[in-house]
């Protein structure tokens, strides 16, 4: 008779409210399931190469650790150190040319990116003396196709013509 009675008189909005409660706290546990599965996921930024995987299948990293050393596709470019007394003129668009150790041939680049905080900074006053001795660091990018070939992390010189000093001339 109980259920006759119920079957009649249908749900009560109690029993209602109870059901949706379950539906959204079930709502809610998938979408917490699906966040955590996405934090999981590790994305590149951009397309390139990997170089290393530091820890093995199994292993944990600790958090904010390094877990795969990739190489970006695109322009390569140097890093380099900018004296001070260059450092006004050594602005981005720069034009410089590189040479690779053990490759023939310059490649021409142009500056990217110029520090403004030195790289060496003394505990005390600066003097003339110890101002030339700040470098500021620079990121060259190398816009030749055959630059794409070379390898990562080998020495480089840059030298930028612009800011060579003029040949003195000698009047007779």
């Amino acid at each position: 008779a109980a259920r006759l009675a119920d079957l009649i008189d249908g749900t009560t909005r109690e029993e209602l409210a109870q059901a949706r409660a379950s539906v959204a706290e079930a709502e809610a546990s998938v979408g917490s399931v699906q966040l955590l599965a996405e934090r999981l996921v590790i994305r590149a930024p951009r397309g390139g190469t990997i170089d290393a995987i530091p820890y093995k299948l199994g292993e944990r990293p600790p958090p904010g650790a390094t877990v795969i050393v990739m190489l970006a596709e695109g322009e390569p470019y140097a890093r380099v150190y900018v004296p001070e007394p260059l450092r006004a003129r050594v602005t981005p668009g720069l034009e410089a040319e590189v040479v690779v150790d053990g490759v023939d041939g310059l490649f021409v680049g142009s500056v990217r990116y110029v520090s403004s905080d030195p790289s060496f900074t003394p505990y005390f006053a600066l003097t003339q003396r110890d101002r030339s001795r700040l470098t500021y660091v620079a990121e060259v990018t190398l816009t030749e196709p055959r630059a794409r070939d070379l390898p990562t992390g080998v020495p480089v010189e840059v030298d930028f013509p612009s800011l060579r000093p003029a040949p003195r001339t000698v009047s007779q």
